[in-house]
């Protein structure tokens, strides 16, 4: 019986902290929704940067662990596509928070549209990706920025000059883009070392890590069954 209690946890080790593991996705996401906040808070508050960040960070922590399993060239594509939509779809979600629902909704499509088109001219995150220990910077990551810079730039001129033709969306719309090209630099410049930091943690550290939130989690779900019992038992 002992034995077979030592054999799950050590199952529960490989499945949990594992290469392949959930923890380190959502080690790496939390580190990248981290980033992205700092970045986006700097330039458009907070509203905007808690939306857009949670979402950024915790898709670009997917799909650098999808890159991992290195897919086909077709299978590339298709989350590339997958990947530009989604981004679209947060940037919307967040320029709701800031500009109401006609400019996110038009926001959201063309940021979508223009980062899928980078993403497939070969400026996705996952093409500049790397695990080192030292944070740097490359020529393709900068180019990289400009590019998304650009796109979420036009977008936001465009979903602003819809929603009001003034001169003040013209300059919110290039805030915006600075915004993605700051934050798209910043990921840049610290993913590598987030990323060696993420592959080299011991498996078993974040196992047990996996088990603790386990049992934390049942603990949480008892939390109602008991509150049941003491109040039956105060009857």
């Amino acid at each position: 019986m002992g034995l077979d209690a030592l054999g799950g946890c050590y199952l529960a080790y490989d499945l949990l902290g594992g290469k392949r593991g959930p923890l380190r996705t959502i080690a790496r996401a939390t580190g990248y929704v981290a980033l992205f906040f700092i970045g986006y808070v700097l330039v458009l508050g907070l509203r905007y940067a808690t939306v857009a960040a949670s979402g950024m960070g915790i898709l670009l922590g997917i799909e650098f662990r999808i890159a991992g399993i290195n897919p086909s060239h077709g299978e590339q594509h298709r989350t590339l596509v997958l990947f530009g939509f989604l981004r679209g779809l947060v940037l919307g979600l967040a320029g709701i928070t800031v500009a109401g629902p006609l400019f996110g909704a038009v926001f959201g499509l063309l940021s979508g549209a223009g980062l899928t088109i980078s993403y497939l001219l070969g400026f996705a995150p996952t093409q500049d990706y790397e695990a080192e220990s030292k944070p740097h910077i490359s020529g393709h990551k900068m180019l990289a920025s400009l590019w998304r810079a650009v796109a979420v730039g036009i977008a936001g001129i465009v979903a602003g000059l819809l929603n009001a033709p003034r001169t003040y969306w013209i300059l919110f719309g290039l805030k915006l883009g600075l915004a993605a090209g700051t934050v798209n630099a910043l990921v840049g410049l610290f993913s590598p070392a987030l990323e060696g930091w993420i592959e080299n943690l011991p498996e078993r550290r974040l196992g047990v890590a996996g088990l603790g939130l386990i049992f934390v989690g049942m603990i949480l779900q008892s939390i109602q069954y008991w509150i049941v019992v003491f109040e039956l038992s105060a009857q």
